[in-house]
């Protein structure tokens, strides 16, 4: 009888006790070289010539493979060897439409994650990725194409996107184009693009030129040589389809007249008058917006505004700064209204912002009733209708292309009224008060609607939360927040009101509170989420894509203003470090705006390019003696 060579596993009950006690204890092992041993493994067994199973005839040349590493690399392949088809029987396969050059090169891929393309073979490795469904390879060849991309081939690349259904690589072409356009525009392969794609590109907000008089001529080069248009041998009485798509509306007005007056009625005029008259109407811009009228811009930036600075409560910022996307840190973005102003309530209407009431704390604590809008398109100011009364601590929402300014105090008494602004007219008219007296609240909008949290009210932290709808004019009382606070941010975010920072005197003094709430509108339920990693009284707030930045601002724990910044994931539940601002600062008016790329792009310069315009509303009505506090004891409590 042949010896039993098969291994006895060992029972369990002859483990050593600690070891019993811990066998139901499992652990897992990962290896971080094993995909790589593997891949050299089937590279080896290739390099070797064994355990080919399968010949694709390409060409009517042979190569050899493994059916399995082909149907386990994609779908073309796994298709071929597991779905059923005729193919699973054959020792050799066919492959029609693809260069026996291609398809080595993308065996190469499969067996060792690395291909090798040149200007002779990328066309033919691109066809056969996109055959053979390779995402990678496709992604790869296109960057492959598009870095010897230049405006003798730029046809030939619209085409190949064409032919292989890749939009992919016709993205990638419009990107060099816009990015290129100046001096595209002015080539012979540009006039030979077709119509509706240029009509794309001048309707990109990504079109990169210095100007809009770049896009006008740009259209006209289109129907017309360089040398046509220098010597006026242009018509414009018919209409030119890529003249509707020029902004004329963001050319300066002395362009826009001179233009206007040279020429004579045609459609080209009737545009110019029209952008003339929207130039005429600059107190009713910010509802007169339209695509014409946007900025050519992808730069979504934070801003700030004014602020209180350290150590002098009556150091007050005249500046604005923004966050540079690219660079990721302050930057200069002008020079504020005339006074120098702090917790003013902020409010973004079709990317103008607007910067109403607030503290002018110059000569004391001043409330003031004073309003100003900023245009980032052409860095103008300006000075818009005052409040009918004085706010400050208040908050300031928009709404239904209406701006509302909610409560806060004048620091001779507590406030309930509530303002509503109508751009169109510039008037503000009151609506329905809040039923009781409150200031250093916060508030925000979800779905139509307005809500305020918390505040102060005499000598008392509130944790209210209060919802106004305007197609009633009325006020609802909801759910009340899980702590009392003041002088804190609010922000929404996927419907949900976060409300942050602030301070409370629960301790029996004033505190930092840390703690984070959030809000949900459909169940009138509140939540904790992760807690401020640090206090923040009188920050500065923004929401930029989906995350919350929280700016500098007050500790009270620490007895300080602050520089830092906190940024909030809500999808993460998480809080980041922000680039630190360049002072300790109070009291900022945030917001996020849509900024000129040439100031983005050329952020070294612009500070010395950039000198702000101030334009102030005639016959402005309101009272200019400013009232100073006699609430000493609250002077303080900012």
């Amino acid at each position: 009888m042949a010896e039993d060579h098969r291994v006895t596993p060992p029972c369990i009950d002859h483990l050593p006790l600690s070891l019993q006690q811990q066998a139901s204890t499992s652990k897992k092992y990962r290896s971080s070289g094993h995909t790589q041993h593997l891949l050299e493994g089937l590279v080896a067994l290739r390099d070797s010539r064994i355990l080919f199973d399968v010949q694709l005839v390409v060409e009517e040349k042979m190569i050899e493979a493994h059916r399995i590493v082909l149907a386990a690399s994609c779908d073309y392949f796994r298709g071929m060897f597991t779905g059923g088809l005729r193919e699973m029987q054959q020792g050799v396969v066919q492959i029609r439409g693809i260069a026996y050059v291609a398809m080595c090169n993308i065996l190469d891929f499969i067996y060792t994650s690395e291909i090798e393309l040149s200007l002779d073979n990328v066309q033919e490795t691109l066809l056969c990725a996109s055959i053979l469904q390779f995402p990678e390879i496709i992604q790869f060849c296109c960057d492959f194409l598009t870095s010897w991309l230049d405006e003798e081939n730029v046809l030939e690349m619209y085409k190949l996107a064409d032919v292989l259904c890749l939009p992919q690589l016709q993205e990638q072409v419009d990107f060099y184009i816009l990015k290129n356009f100046s001096v595209f525009s002015k080539s012979e392969a540009y006039r030979k693009l077709p119509l509706e794609k240029v009509c794309s590109l001048l309707s990109s907000n990504h079109l990169e030129v210095n100007s809009e008089t770049e896009v006008y001529e740009a259209a006209l080069h289109y129907y017309y040589t360089p040398e046509q248009i220098e010597m006026d041998e242009v018509s414009l009485h018919e209409p030119l389809k890529l003249l509707e798509l020029v902004r004329f509306p963001l050319m300066e007005h002395h362009v826009l007249q001179r233009l206007h007056d040279r020429l004579s009625p045609c459609p080209l005029r009737e545009l110019v008058a029209s952008a003339l008259n929207y130039h005429d109407q600059e107190i009713s811009q910010p509802v007169l917006q339209s695509p014409l009228t946007e900025l050519r811009s992808k730069y979504h930036c934070v801003v700030s505004f004014g602020g209180m600075y350290s150590p002098s409560s009556q150091s007050i910022s005249s500046q604005a700064r923004y966050l540079h996307p690219i660079l990721n840190e302050w930057r200069p973005l002008t020079v504020s209204q005339d006074s120098r102003m702090s917790n003013q309530g902020v409010a973004v209407l079709n990317n103008f912002v607007y910067l109403i009431g607030g503290d002018c704390n110059s000569g004391g604590f001043q409330a003031e009733c004073r309003c100003w809008r900023y245009d980032p398109r052409h860095n103008q100011w300006f000075q818009i209708k005052p409040l009918q009364h004085r706010h400050a601590d208040h908050c300031v929402c928009v709404l239904n292309e209406c701006l509302y300014a909610i409560a806060g105090r004048d620091y001779t008494e507590e406030l309930t009224v509530v303002e509503k602004y109508n751009p169109a007219s510039d008037s503000w008219e009151m609506v329905t008060p809040l039923k009781k007296t409150v200031f250093a609240h916060a508030g925000a909008v979800v779905d139509g609607k307005i809500y305020i949290s918390c505040g102060r009210r005499n000598e008392d932290y509130l944790k209210e939360l209060h919802c106004y709808d305007p197609l009633t004019d009325c006020w609802e009382n909801k759910a009340d927040s899980l702590v009392e606070r003041a002088w804190h941010c609010m922000a929404t975010v996927n419907s949900n009101l976060y409300v942050i920072g602030g301070s409370n005197n629960s301790a029996g003094y004033r505190r930092d509170v840390l703690q984070v709430t959030c809000y949900n509108t459909l169940t009138d339920q509140w939540t904790s989420v992760s807690p401020l990693p640090s206090g923040h009284g009188e920050p500065g707030i923004a929401v930029l894509q989906n995350k919350i930045y929280v700016l500098g601002g007050r500790s009270h724990n620490r007895a300080t203003r602050m520089d830092y910044v906190h940024i909030y994931d809500a999808e993460m539940d998480q809080w980041n470090i922000g680039p630190r601002l360049d002072e300790e600062v109070s009291g900022l008016a945030a917001c996020v705006l849509t900024l000129p790329r040439a100031l983005i792009v050329d952020a070294a310069n612009w500070t010395t390019k950039r000198q702000p315009v101030y334009r102030r509303q005639p016959n402005l009505d309101y009272d200019d003696d400013s009232s100073t506090s006699d609430w000493d004891d609250l002077a303080f409590e900012h």
